[in-house]
């Protein structure tokens, strides 16, 4: 049921179901969105008390309605290398949901296996462009992929890919790398298939496998692996270039530093198509400090918390930092924290919890005017991943995502 939550427009009271708009089913906000015509008249069908009326809006009257939210499906595949179920009790409690819906995908960029949509999903998501969506893939092996997501149904993703393209829908595929199953000359063959439906597929993420304390039976990719799979990937990247006009195929950041390679430059990444995915973050960061000129004087003594992984970027902030504000007013330290909530092969820094970050700030005791805390490490509620709440400390800021944002708080 389709609910009305708020209303600008009296002859559409909150509380009332909405059916249709202009005889056109209304399943959930996409269709109102997308069939909504500001300039005409509307006619809507809607209900209250069991029974059912047309009710017309006038081209210039308002009717700007929040509608109740859809239930999203839920995953139901097995990936032994889920991190949602390696997690343990305790945490927030929307971190439990697996999701795997088209409807996410579409507005926020989560990656949806395919394998739970029906044709009636591919009918609207065709009919409602909903483009582009993002789609873990991981292998195209048939026989694979199902080992992979546990999941019969999996083994279709080629079908399934081909069809969405046919709808002139965008899509953005990622391959999580799972050493000894989908690595070696499966991720060739991900690789190869995937690039015959360029320009459908317009990139193809390669990430390794995240693996917690709390989920066993997957080794982390090592430096000798990952060199092996840089120079691969860097390999298809080229050809593709050459070809394509694009590289299509991008290596998330762990992988340069795994194998201790240098982060490759902005033009490596286009248009940075999953950055959301860890794929370009480290180059745009390193850019940004680059292109630094010499802010307003800063004055005061900063601690920055950050993982493993972001250490490096935030000592080259500090070093430029140092240089250009010139004078001993102004100190920046920076602090690792490691996750021992996760464990240490958790190194990046949104994922520490609240627990660790915490512990941080209390070893630093009064010495600083300002503890910077990493960027998206708490919820909107102020509530870090493992429950514990934002304390009420002006000292401590959570960092914005830019790093001139950054420099105007710390003013």
């Amino acid at each position: 049921m389709l609910m009305v939550l708020a209303s600008d427009n009296k002859k559409i009271p909150v509380g009332a179901e909405l059916f249709a708009l202009n005889d056109r089913v209304i399943e959930d906000f996409l269709e109102f969105r997308f069939y909504h015509e500001p300039g005409a008249d509307r006619r809507l069908t809607i209900g209250a008390n069991g029974t059912r009326k047309d009710v017309i809006v006038k081209a210039r009257e308002p009717l700007d309605l929040k509608l109740s939210d859809p239930i999203y499906k839920h995953c139901a595949n097995d990936c032994a290398f889920c991190f949602v179920n390696g997690l343990p009790r305790g945490l927030r409690r929307e971190l439990y949901f697996r999701d795997d819906d088209y409807r996410l995908s579409f507005l926020f960029g989560n990656f949806l296996s395919l394998t739970n949509l029906t044709d009636h999903d591919r009918e609207r998501i065709g009919r409602l462009r909903l483009s582009p969506l993002y789609v873990s893939v991981h292998a195209t092996n048939p026989a694979v992929r199902r080992k992979i997501f546990g999941n019969e149904k999996a083994g279709r993703i080629l079908e399934q890919l081909r069809d969405l393209a046919d709808r002139t829908v965008k899509l953005h595929c990622q391959i999580v790398v799972l050493p000894g199953i989908n690595d070696g000359a499966e991720l060739v063959r991900s690789i190869r298939d995937l690039a015959k439906l360029y320009p459908a597929v317009n990139s193809i993420g390669i990430v390794p496998v995240g693996i917690s304390r709390h989920l066993r039976g997957f080794d982390p990719i090592r430096r000798g692996p990952a060199r092996v799979i840089v120079k691969m990937v860097e390999r298809f990247h080229n050809d593709f270039r050459k070809k394509l006009g694009t590289g299509l195929v991008y290596l998330a950041d762990e992988f340069f530093i795994q194998a201790g390679q240098p982060y490759p430059p902005a033009s490596y990444y286009d248009d940075f198509p999953q950055y959301e995915n860890g794929i370009g973050m480290a180059r745009r960061f390193l850019d940004e400090i680059d292109g630094l000129n010499r802010p307003r004087k800063i004055k005061g003594r900063f601690l920055a918390l950050t993982g493993v992984a972001a250490l490096p970027l935030l000592t080259a902030l500090r070093r430029k930092l140092t240089y250009v504000m010139g004078d001993q007013n102004f100190l920046f330290d920076i602090n690792r924290i490691e996750n021992r909530f996760f464990g240490p092969a958790v190194t990046v820094a949104g994922l520490l919890a609240g627990r660790d970050l915490m512990t941080g700030v209390d070893r630093a005791g009064r010495k600083y005017d300002r503890i910077i805390l990493p960027p998206d490490c708490v919820n909107d509620r102020g509530e870090f991943l493992d429950g514990f709440l934002r304390r009420n400390d002006r000292r401590v800021l959570v960092a914005p995502g830019k790093i001139k944002e950054l420099l105007r708080c710390l003013r």
